[in-house]
């Protein structure tokens, strides 16, 4: 799967449930507060019923002239009598303290009650409190299941949808993607025939018109060929195995000097190396050279005409400087996305900086980057 189809998904699969979850949290929380209210209404009316049904009994009891009183009891529900001052005068269950019960009617601990007073006061109680057991308290478990399983439903059938909807694009990176194997595979033979045969021209028996036309040439077909290693890193890479050797950095910065000399000398641009120790370091020969590359051809392309470019070797720092147009803060922040280009007038395809980050990230070399516009940019590497 590609990085971008990755991300692709991603966004949808974030956007669609993100929704589809606001969706049915407020549906769920809807329903939860509608059926809660309708069991408390529902709970009201039986116990003001069981109220009213014990407020008989005991009306019946306080008529009888026996010296005896049974309480009544029943089987659907407990119930209490409290005096004025709200102590328990008899209760068939267990002591209530309903100087804690602020509401006359509320649920607690799986219990319904219902504080109510009473008129006349029968056996010198002022209130009745009904404790009935609830069946219905289930409703928020019950929500909070239905929800889990919707969402485990939404959460597959999104994934399922997401993949269909992207299949097309899917389709269309793929034959993109060999599309772009295939056209750099067929690139390299006609590179490397166009730079041998120029170094095999005789350059003495060519006048001065025909010898600039061929350095235009080779500088071209440097680009070219710069352009082309970019992509086989980019889509071989993760295919290729990495040979890590003590590599010379002082004899490579010569060669890769050398190699952009032409390219600097079109623009009339001195490349000035500073790389007088040798220097050991241990990494892949082509990634470094596709480091160093990208360094070079971006400072000789961003350079103005008729100025320098300092190439500094130290122990532990790599410094490539130029005096070309810059970054601006925002670009410099931005400077290692791939794709981006800041300057439309320039060549390339923004990749350049984007390979520089993944070869330094690789062998944990920090990339300082100092520009300011108009006046050059500085790219330090250190290890």
């Amino acid at each position: 799967m590609y990085r971008g189809e990755k991300k692709s998904i991603f966004y949808v699969l974030g956007l669609y449930l993100s929704s589809t979850l606001l969706l049915i949290t407020t549906i769920f929380v809807s329903y939860y507060y509608y059926e809660r209210d309708q069991f408390e209404h529902s709970e009201k009316d039986l116990l003001r019923k069981y109220t009213l049904l014990l407020t008989q009994q005991l009306s019946t009891l306080n008529e009888n002239s026996s010296q005896k009183y049974k309480y009544p009891r029943f089987d659907e529900f407990e119930s209490a009598i409290y005096d004025i001052d709200k102590n328990l005068i008899f209760s068939t269950n267990r002591d209530i303290n309903i100087t804690n019960f602020k509401d006359s009617f509320f649920i607690k601990e799986s219990n319904s009650y219902l504080l109510s007073p009473l008129t006349p006061y029968y056996f010198g109680a002022a209130f009745i409190i009904i404790e009935k057991k609830s069946k219905n308290l289930n409703i928020l478990n019950n929500l909070i299941f239905i929800a889990i399983v919707t969402i485990i439903i939404t959460l597959i059938t999104s994934i399922f949808l997401v993949n269909l909807v992207l299949k097309p694009m899917r389709e269309n990176i793929k034959l993109l993607d060999n599309f772009i194997k295939d056209t750099t595979h067929e690139l390299n033979t006609p590179i490397t025939a166009i730079l041998t045969n120029i170094e095999t021209i005789n350059s003495s028996s060519c006048d001065e018109k025909t010898l600039r036309k061929l350095q235009r040439i080779k500088i071209a077909s440097q680009s070219i060929s710069n352009i082309y290693e970019d992509l086989v890193y980019l889509l071989l890479n993760h295919k290729t195995s990495t040979q890590n050797i003590d590599l010379n950095l002082r004899e490579m910065l010569h060669q890769r000097v050398e190699y952009f000399t032409n390219m600097a000398t079109a623009k009339n641009i001195d490349l000035l190396l500073d790389a007088k120790e040798d220097i050991d370091f241990k990494a892949d020969k082509k990634k470094m050279q596709r480091l160093i590359d990208n360094l070079l051809s971006n400072a000789i392309k961003y350079s103005y005409k008729s100025t320098n470019i300092r190439v500094v070797l130290n122990e532990t720092t790599l410094s490539i400087e130029d005096e070309g147009k810059g970054m601006s803060e925002q670009e410099v922040k931005k400077i290692f996305t791939r794709y981006l280009r800041f300057d439309k007038s320039q060549g390339g395809f923004g990749m350049g900086y984007s390979i520089i980050k993944a070869i330094a990230d690789e062998y944990e070399i920090k990339i300082d980057i100092v520009s300011k516009e108009t006046h050059g940019t500085k790219v330090t590497l250190s290890w």
